[in-house]
């Protein structure tokens, strides 16, 4: 109901703006009619001039509401536009918190494939970049274990998020002893992250779900 409420008053709006603008043409096109007519006629009176200098400025107040009318319609535009794009992420299981949009996919990947995926919805694997984003999901991940956007491929030990966000040592919740880059991981690297209640170094090759995160358009 809210959405056919919605959809009624942009139509209602439009019919409106229609409407006044169609009211400025007609006026405009009197004023140029008015104006022709007085300077085909050759009268050069004082009145007769005064008459057009005041129906060009009508004619200049008309433009300036013409104009508002187009920034307001823009405005107004632009606004549907990111409704719209909000209420398509929103109905294809995106989640909002604090003004990020995140998305769980269903399907275990190695960390890098996992990424693709995210880039696929113009995302990126997630940063956790606060306590209370950290607190939001550990709560959505409901216990299972997802991969996260943090690394030390480009260099051991240097942790980076994929979608620049700035790592902070103060900021992180590693769980006990993490991270250990354990010699036993296949390759001996353990160089992706993953969130399984805290966050824990494993092997990229390892195949987990992954939570996507974009900033609300």
């Amino acid at each position: 109901m809210a959405r056919q409420n919605n959809y009624q008053n942009t139509v209602a709006f439009e019919a409106d703006d229609f409407q006044k603008e169609r009211k400025l043409e007609e006026l405009e096109e009197v004023v140029e009619k008015i104006r022709a007519s007085l300077w085909l006629s050759n009268v050069r009176s004082k009145e007769a001039l005064d008459n057009v200098h005041f129906l060009e400025n009508i004619s200049t107040a008309f433009s300036e509401i013409q104009a508002r009318l187009e920034k307001a319609n823009a405005s107004r535009t632009a606004a549907q536009g990111r409704y719209r794009n909000l209420l398509g992420l929103v109905s294809t299981g995106w989640k909002f918190y604090d003004g990020n949009f995140y998305y769980f996919t269903q399907v275990a990947k190695s960390w890098q494939d996992a990424e693709k995926a995210c880039r696929s919805y113009g995302a990126h694997l997630s940063s956790i970049t606060s306590r209370q984003e950290m607190q939001y999901l550990q709560r959505e991940a409901s216990g299972q274990t997802f991969w996260i956007g943090l690394t030390d491929q480009q260099e051991e030990g240097n942790w980076t998020w994929l979608d620049g966000s700035k790592y902070n040592q103060r900021v992180s919740f590693w769980a006990q002893g993490q991270p250990d880059n354990w010699y036993g991981a296949p390759g001996h690297q353990e160089d992706c992250v993953h969130l399984a209640g805290q966050w824990n170094d494993v092997s990229c090759t390892y195949s987990y779900k992954g939570i996507c995160k974009k900033v609300s358009p």
